[in-house]
């Protein structure tokens, strides 16, 4: 009867392992936001929703943003994000998004590859190795933009 039962447990003991670990490939959502984030980010920005875009900016750095241009209206400040977020981004959209997280503590960045769209509405295929980088922080247990680190 133990002869059965321990390899039993040893199979449980494995699949719940894999389960919790993942099998490889693909990362795997953390649970936590940050991907949905990234991507949000990305779309809002795309499409020109300047105040759903500031919206998902870490608290502390609109504070700071304030503090430094107190008479800036919403729409104003959020096409400023927005611009400095797309800086150096030749896309106006995305058609299919892949996104992996790295993770460490109150600091995440997400790479999104996939197809995209450029100026002319083309799609255009972003390969893993030349994904965005997005890079995010944690503050009050809820994940922001980091535009700190642009």
């Amino acid at each position: 009867m133990r002869s059965t039962t321990l390899p039993v447990s040893l199979l449980v003991i494995f699949l719940v392992l894999v389960a919790a670990t993942g099998c490889g490939g693909e990362a795997s959502p953390s649970g936590n936001g940050e991907q949905p984030l990234a991507e949000e980010a990305l779309k809002a920005a795309f499409n020109g929703d300047d105040l759903a875009f500031m919206a998902m900016v870490a608290p502390s750095f609109l504070e700071e943003v304030n503090r430094e241009m107190p008479d800036v209206e919403d729409e104003v400040l959020g096409g400023i994000l927005v611009a400095g977020f797309l800086e150096g981004v030749s896309y106006t959209g995305i058609k299919e998004a892949r996104s992996q997280v790295e993770a460490a503590g109150d600091k995440a960045v997400v790479h999104v590859w996939g197809v995209f769209l450029d100026e002319n509405g083309q799609e255009v295929t972003v390969r893993e190795a030349e994904a965005l980088r997005i890079t995010l922080i944690k503050e009050n247990g809820r994940w922001y933009l980091d535009l700190l680190d642009l």
